[in-house]
């Protein structure tokens, strides 16, 4: 018998990434169809990958690190009639028995006269005869492990090749994508100041016409069928923002809803954060409650945010009985059934008796209060703590000044420089705050700016290991600002030394440049063209022949530079003042060297311009680039009598590995090669 390689080893061969260990957080993955994300989902899963992954260092394991980023609830009792039920149920004699898939009758009865009560009504059932006066039943309901796995099994089953779930943005950036992995496309609405961070109805209105436009022009009813917008996902209260929809937005529920309905788009309304609203008298409001928009709603409900029994992995799902029908068909397909234990539980927190709504009150008076206080006390670390309520500011600075200590207490409770909450954003639920970091967009730790997403948790990894999830990650939807989101559900004295961490690596950073650095345009080039040929007769003055030298002139390099600009506009950077170019550098991320993966091919500053660190910002902007498209080492050539650069690239960290003759003009020069580990 002849075996070419083991099993182990096959397996390993097919999946390369798996010989290594990865800690932190697991693979993202990638879509079933086997296409790539598209760019909108690629950049959320890749700032999530960083944050999780990238950015932590092989210390990890003995080094924790201060996570800022965290989904967890805040450490509180888990809900007691839930924990109740689950140790009633596990000391009963029922345990033998295999569960139903949709989940026992009784547990959804309970659940059904829950959502009855807090007013979800169908006013157009089906005809059957366990239909009640609400126009529901037992049968529009069913729960699993979590509401992430239902909202999978929803898009699978809303969604044919090609249709496309828009999500707001911000937004809880694993739907995103979870949507592509379960066979949608994701398109993002944008959440706006001027609308208070709210769903705009006729914004969304316009946007799903856009969408299914542009659709119909680019399939014209391919194989019979042209994709469309599905389905509307609705996190209310939102993640990240803490926003929330309620009884005094109900008239912008109601508009938002029947946009949807009129458009044939399913709402999602994804409530699982509804009973941490701050306001009691304002809690979310389902869609599913407003007469007609029942059938074209599908509510999500859990116990992971709200209940403090984020480790159960519980929800549970009301919508259309034909909805829920295919639910059950997939969980019997891919799980058999979802745990009885798991039900019990839901039904001991969601259910219609007065023991329920009593101990309901009490409980979430408690955590609505310490959530409020918690809320409180990242606004004074953050703004000051003038920024806080007064009844808490005592609280507050007893517990900073038991944490870090008096002189640094005062110093913290200052606030952070040039750091502020984002503008007409104030959580409402939840326990996510948002820090606005764009005004030190631009300024320098090491000579290195910090100019995006990745730049900011490396410097604040790099100072303090602190980390937290960057606007990328979460759809920021204001592309030229930076911002983070912050749990301020960690523990306490964890929380106050983080936000403490970034206030002080702030105080390291140097002042930003007075110019900035982007790629170049068409009306750049001119500019670029003087800067070279003065650039070479004065840096090879005495190393290039005088006659090659002479024969450069602007029109001529502005001509060459012009008719190549479409070729190579997205491989130069420029650093420009107003509209004055100072520099500029080329790269290659494809170059003709069998050992090298990149090249960086030229780099010129304006000769006024020399000393001031533009070189510098160009050179790093350019790694940061390559890096970007995955490569991770770069070669640089320059004359072996070229000293300036020579110290320029020791300087960076260039090592000569190989030599060559260039021809320039009729002669011949001797150039260095200069390795960089991009990494």
């Amino acid at each position: 018998m002849l075996t070419k390689s083991s099993a182990p080893e096959r397996f390993l061969r097919e999946h390369p990434l798996l010989r290594t260990r990865r800690f932190g957080l697991p693979d993202i993955g990638l879509r079933s169809d086997g296409e790539q994300f598209n760019p909108t989902v690629q950049a959320i899963a890749d700032a999530i990958d960083f944050y999780g992954y990238g950015v932590r260092d092989e210390n990890i394991t003995t080094i924790p690190d201060v996570d800022l980023g965290s989904g967890n609830p805040i450490k509180f009792k888990p809900f007691p009639l839930a924990a109740k039920a689950m140790v009633e149920y596990s000391q009963n004699e029922l345990m033998y028995q295999y569960p139903y898939t949709e989940g026992s009758d009784i547990i959804r009865k309970q659940l059904l006269e829950y959502i009855e009560k807090e007013g979800f009504i169908n006013t157009d059932p089906y005809d059957f005869e366990d239909v009640d006066k609400k126009g529901l039943c037992v049968h529009n309901i069913t729960f699993s492990v979590s509401t992430s796995v239902l909202y999978n099994q929803i898009i699978s089953i809303l969604a044919k090749p090609g249709d496309v779930v828009l999500i707001t943005a911000p937004n809880y950036g694993l739907f995103t994508i979870r949507t592509e992995r379960a066979g949608a496309e994701v398109e993002l609405l944008k959440l706006e100041r001027e609308d208070n961070f709210l769903v705009n109805p006729t914004k969304l209105a316009n946007r799903i016409d856009q969408i299914n436009e542009s659709l119909q022009q680019v399939y014209h009813r391919r194989k019979g069928y042209v994709p469309r917008v599905v389905a509307f996902l609705n996190a209310n209260p939102n993640n990240p923002t803490g926003k929330v929809m309620g009884i005094k937005q109900y008239d912008l529920l109601y508009q938002i809803a029947n946009v949807c309905k009129k458009r044939g788009v399913f709402v999602i309304d994804d409530l699982v954060y509804r009973d941490i609203c701050y306001d009691k008298e304002n809690m979310a409001l389902p869609i599913a409650t407003i007469p007609g928009m029942f059938r074209n709603t599908i509510s999500l409900m859990g116990l992971s945010k709200s209940y403090s029994m984020a480790s159960l992995r519980a929800g549970f799902v009301v919508a259309d009985e034909a909805i829920i029908r295919e639910i059950v068909n997939r969980t019997f397909q891919g799980m058999d059934s979802v745990p009885e234990i798991i039900g019990r539980a839901l039904a001991g927190a969601y259910n219609a008796t007065e023991e329920r709504y009593k101990i309901y009150d009490n409980y979430f008076k408690e955590l609505r209060e310490l959530y409020i206080y918690r809320h409180n006390l990242i606004k004074a670390l953050v703004s000051g703590i003038d920024a806080a309520d007064p009844k808490y500011k005592v609280k507050i600075q007893t517990v900073v000044v038991k944490s870090l200590g008096l002189l640094e207490a005062c110093k913290i409770l200052k606030g952070i420089p040039m750091v502020d909450f984002p503008e007409n954003l104030s959580p409402e639920s939840g326990f996510f705050a948002l820090l606005d970091f764009t005004k030190i967009k631009g300024m320098k730790y090491k000579r290195r700016a910090i100019r995006t997403d990745e730049d900011l948790l490396k410097f604040f990894y790099e100072t303090s290991r602190t980390r937290f999830l960057v606007g990328q990650s979460i759809s920021w939807p204001y592309e030229d600002e930076l911002v983070g989101r912050v749990s301020f559900a960690i523990d306490e004295e964890k929380l106050i030394k983080g936000i403490s961490n970034i206030h002080n690596a702030i105080l390291l950073l140097e002042p930003k440049d007075d110019y900035i650095i982007r790629k170049n345009a068409l009306i750049d080039q001119e500019q670029m063209a003087r800067i070279k040929v003065d650039g070479w007769k004065m840096a090879y003055d005495s190393i290039v022949d005088a006659t090659y030298l002479n024969s450069l002139n602007y029109e001529e390099q502005t001509k060459r530079y012009l008719d190549s600009f479409d070729e190579y506009k997205d491989l130069v950077f420029v650093a420009v003042r107003e509209n004055e170019v100072l520099g500029y550098s080329c790269f290659n991320p494809t170059p003709n060297f069998e050992s090298f993966e990149s090249e960086l091919v030229s780099l010129y500053i304006k000769p006024c311009e020399i000393g001031k660190g533009i070189g510098t910002s160009l050179f790093l902007e350019t790694c940061k680039q390559l890096v970007s498209l995955g490569k991770t080492n770069m070669i640089v050539w320059c004359f072996t009598d070229n000293q300036n650069a020579i110290k320029f690239y020791e300087k960076l960290g260039g090592k000569i590995v190989s030599t060559k003759e260039a021809k320039i003009g009729n002669m011949y020069y001797k150039e260095y090669a200069f390795y960089f580990q991009l990494k």
